[in-house]
């Protein structure tokens, strides 16, 4: 205990209200005063509260989904109310906290005429408490309720009245004092918009008069607010140190032993269950029993409490959220060597590479770029070469296994030693199948391509799905041969990590090299028959009224709500004729062509879900003396620390440019920047933008999240389209590598270590040796990667809405429980060389194949073999035949059968056979308050109609 008595720096408790925002208001509350924070949840299992806030200087009450009178949506915030003086503790409360804390002291807490998800506004405050010398304050409002105290200055102000008349105690809540107001005089309305039906002027902030308790309404931490609004906190700050050595306040040592309770859970009367995550999500199972509350790690053993309690997260320097500890057995790893050859493209495409190999029609994985390339993204094209000896890591829902499925053989490898779950499974083979020496300018030397359905991301977040299928909700192969072509220097890259892999290399490079232009592919006919089925028009309106309502509840801010067609196409109609003429019809940086397992999958998607840079290594001297580094902390001597740069781009409001009158003129950019800087289109993007950095921020850390480009318009084939760009950097204490003197990334350098055998002239290669390594520190607080990125930032925010958990399971019942498959999931790699890179599936088209299914769980695999982990790249992985099972069973809600489009028969007049499945088409948008139904509607028409001309019309005029 001595170690807490003597703890440097102050410590505010967090009380989390399950929002998607909470770990952006951590950061601002470490970075701006330079605080230790302790998160805990609204319903944590604490026995003795009042003793349990003992070691805390202050507490701030967060923002969350629902009403403040729901004694389940804001848990302890009621108990922060019913301190006694002797007990008292600043509190602040921000959005749901600011309500709950003035209805606790007499006020009403009402809807909203028109409620304010993601829009920015002036707030008028009278100068004085925490918003001294604060006046110019534009901040993020997230709320459909406000909170009352009596009646409002505005007309006073107006009128030019004494502000300070209005900030003191209303008679409706003598105990509280107004000081803040977003008044309407201050945010005018549009000269093309109806006035506001809201009150003229809304409470923004109070401080109780006689106990040490303030709220803001804003969110000073949005990446919108100004810097003002930020200031804040600090103002907040000052006044409750003031207040605790005025009262001369004792902050004493944790003391968690007598506090840990039985876990009783307060029950919302909600009717969505709001109960967390067992462990912390995404890398860490919901099933084992979660650990005791603990203030630090290091003092766990000391304490001696017994498992079964909650999760306390601390965010300092140390300890972030999204962290896991990886197996703790100790295995040699061996990094591999990259070989590769490279050659110019000449006139070569991606088709053509596909084509020359004759790889098309089998089992393949293509990111394709080449059609729609930009700075940053879409600059190279990646080929995963898939064959009968490649390993395949499948895995569904609920189970808790992971099947590794090669050459027809399966077998059955067991989660609990991999803390329970698939991404921390993903993480351990992928640290056990490093790469080194190849081509620093290649994203992507070999690893796992695959896919993550959008039922595996909500798994990641507790929300159980319906999904009964046997197709895999995430599939990987592990590719060892791949060719890059790198668009931007056009060149090609043909790499292997088998070992002693020259003769395929040669073999693939000669047949490229002896293609010298293509010939003419034929016309793709659109008169094939094909049978549609279409979203209803009137069902999928109501589901916006449906969602609007529950916004307007304050159960959300934003939900992405979906829909989907489904297209039956002729049996004879090859997938890579129909992925050729996407690619043609609706270029983009991520399209992406798979056919892996039971999936096929032709997608042409806008949008970058999550991309990692590779570990850069910054150099340290080996010093005798640890090492200070910022987001580290103190090290020790002679580490090697690494950085990786952590990107989303997501992409929230959308203008077609077919202009709805055909005789009218394309939309130009011009145009569709002006539409898409209304308030509706930027609140959609802002909110997916805060929820990310919510995200990334429990990973990486405070003040390690940048965002670089904010809703710039970017134009597509068919849509114009609002991006934005949020990076993070993640920190990696990196004990592997002895030497410290090689990241295992080349530069360019042809001809280096070449086997003795002739190769043409213009060919560069890169060949290295095998590194033997010993790893040891599979404990660091440090050994996060962008999996545990990827794995903490699921499902999508830009399909859930915010705040995520709550938004997707409002989407459940929204739609009916409905699957969504890999539609709304992501597709990508996990590069051996540390890196990797997901788009979101979005303008896609999907179709499972039902004579190739996977089984679904393990006890339906024939005589299994199970395993306990990863196996090294040389063990055998062979146990039981391949399983298959019946094809899956689309759902189709709320949708109308449109018959056939371009007639039952084939050109020669024959009946035409239908293939088994059909394709499923996905589309949707984020709805919120601002949104009407016909914008809603028309704007899914157009994103699923970018992708339904590929089978001959949209088939909407029916």
């Amino acid at each position: 205990m001595s170690a807490m008595a003597d703890h440097a720096r102050p410590r505010i408790l967090f009380i989390d209200a399950y929002d998607s925002f909470s770990n952006n208001i951590i950061s601002l509350l470490r970075t701006e005063l330079d605080v230790d924070v302790t998160v805990i949840k609204i319903d944590e299992p604490i026995r003795d509260f009042i003793s349990f806030l003992k070691p805390f200087e202050a507490v701030v009450a967060g923002p969350g989904p629902g009403h403040p009178k729901n004694p389940g949506d804001v848990g302890w915030f009621n108990e922060l109310w019913e301190l006694k003086s002797r007990d008292l503790i600043p509190v602040l409360g921000i959005c749901l906290g600011f309500q709950s804390l003035v209805l606790a002291f007499g006020g009403k807490v009402e809807e909203l005429a028109e409620p304010r998800h993601g829009i920015l506004k002036r707030i008028r405050t009278n100068g004085r408490s925490m918003f001294k010398g604060l006046h110019d304050i534009s901040a993020v409002q997230y709320h459909s309720l406000h909170a009352s105290i009596g009646d409002s200055p505005e007309g006073n102000v107006a009128r030019g009245t004494d502000w300070v008349s209005f900030s003191k105690s209303r008679q409706m809540c003598p105990g509280l004092r107004p000081l803040a107001w977003n008044l309407q005089v201050d945010n005018p309305s549009m000269s093309d918009t109806p006035p506001s039906k809201n009150p003229r002027a809304v409470l923004m902030a109070v401080a109780h008069a006689g106990r040490p308790f303030f709220g803001v309404q804003f969110h000073p931490e949005s990446v919108c607010s100004n810097a003002n609004a930020r200031k804040v906190i600090s103002g907040w700050w000052m006044i409750a140190q003031s207040w605790n050595q005025s009262h001369r306040r004792q902050v004493s040592s944790p003391m968690p032993v007598p506090m840990v309770a039985e876990r009783e859970v307060v029950r919302s009367s909600s009717p969505f269950d709001q109960k967390s995550p067992s462990t912390v999500r995404g890398l860490t199972s919901s099933r084992p029993t979660r650990s005791p509350i603990n203030f630090e790690k290091e003092n766990l053993d000391e304490t001696g409490i017994a498992s079964g309690g909650p999760i306390i997260s601390t965010t300092d320097q140390n300890e972030k959220n999204g962290s896991y500890p990886l197996p703790r057995t100790t295995k040699e790893l061996t990094k591999v060597q990259v070989v590769s050859q490279s050659l110019g493209t000449a006139h070569i495409t991606v088709p053509d590479i596909c084509e020359t190999l004759k790889i098309q029609n089998g089992e393949v994985i293509l990111l394709d770029s080449e059609l729609h390339q930009r700075p940053a993204v879409g600059t190279c094209s990646i080929l995963g070469m898939i064959e009968p000896t490649s390993l395949k890591l499948e895995y569904n829902i609920g189970t808790n296994q992971v099947r590794h499925v090669q050459n027809g053989h399966i077998t059955a490898v067991d989660l609990q030693p991999h803390e329970g779950t698939i991404f921390s499974y993903l993480k351990s083979f992928m640290k056990q199948h490093k790469a080194e020496g190849g081509n620093s300018e290649i994203p992507f030397w070999g690893g796992l391509m695959g896919y993550v359905t959008y039922e595996a991301c909500l798994e990641t977040i507790d929300i159980p799905s319906s999904r009964q299928s046997k197709t895999p909700d995430l599939s990987f192969v592990f590719v060892e041969r791949s060719i890059v072509f790198d668009h931007r220097r056009q060149r090609l890259h043909v790499q292997s990590i088998k070992a002693n892999d020259w003769d395929w290399i040669y073999r693939t490079v000669s047949s490229l090299q002896e293609f010298r232009s293509a010939a003419q592919r034929p016309a793709f006919s659109t008169s094939f028959p094909t049978r549609l089925s279409l979203p209803n028009e009137h069902v999928y309106k109501s589901q916006i009224r449906d969602c609007q309502t529950f916004l307007r509840q304050g159960e959300s801010y934003e939900l992405c709500l979906t829909t989907q067609c489904t297209v039956q196409t002729p049996r004879s109609l090859s997938p890579w004729s129909l992925y050729l003429r996407l690619r043609e019809h609706n270029s983009a940086p991520f399209a992406a062509y798979l056919r892996l397992g039971p999936l096929t999958l032709l997608s042409s998607s806008p949008e970058r879900f999550l991309s990692w840079s590779r570990p850069a290594v910054l150099k340290h001297p080996k010093a005798s003396k640890p090492t200070t580094v910022h987001g580290l902390g103190s090290v020790a001597a002679g580490f090697h620390q690494k950085t990786s740069i952590c990107q989303f781009r997501p992409i929230k409001g959308t203008v077609s440019r077919k202009p709805k009158d055909p005789t009218a003129q394309p939309v130009d950019l011009a145009q569709a920047t002006a539409i898409l800087s209304t308030d509706k289109e930027r609140a959609e993007n802002l909110m997916i933008v805060d929820l990310i950095r919510h995200d990334l921020h429990g990973v990486v850390g405070s003040g390690n999240v940048h965002v670089r480009k904010l809703m710039v318009v970017e134009a597509y084939a068919t849509l114009y389209q609002l991006v934005t760009v949020i990076e993070g950097t993640l920190h990696i204490n990196d004990d592997e590598d002895e030497d410290g003197d090689d990241d295992g990334q080349k530069d360019e350098d042809p001809l280096v270590g070449l086997p003795q055998k002739r190769l043409p002239h213009h060919f560069d290669s890169n060949h290295h040796h095998h590194h033997h390594s010993n790893n040891n520190s599979n404990n660091s607080n440090n050994n996060k990667t962008g999996i545990d990125v990827l794995a903490a930032s699921l499902p999508p925010g830009s399909m859930t809405g915010a705040p995520k958990r709550r938004s997707c399971a409002l989407l459940q019942k929204l739609e009916h429980g409905r699957n969504r498959g890999v539609y709304s999931g992501v597709v990508g790699y996990l590069d051996a060389g540390g890196g990797g890179d997901f788009s979101i599936v979005i303008r896609s088209a999907f179709r499972w194949d039902p004579d190739s299914e996977s089984s679904s769980t393990s006890s339906s695999l024939p005589t299994s073999t199970t395993a306990t982990s990863p196996p090294s790249r040389d063990q055998d992985k062979s146990s039981a035949p391949h399983a298959s099972s019946e094809g899956r069973k689309h759902e189709h809600d709320g949708q109308s059968s449109t018959g056939w489009q371009g007639g039952e028969r084939g050109d020669d007049g024959r009946a035409v056979e239908l293939a088994a499945q059909p394709w499923v088409i996905g589309a949707g948008g984020a709805v919120t308050c601002l949104s009407t139904e016909d914008g809603e509607w028309e704007e899914m028409r157009a994103k699923m109609s970018s992708t339904m001309g590929v089978f001959g019309g949209t088939g909407w005029e029916q």
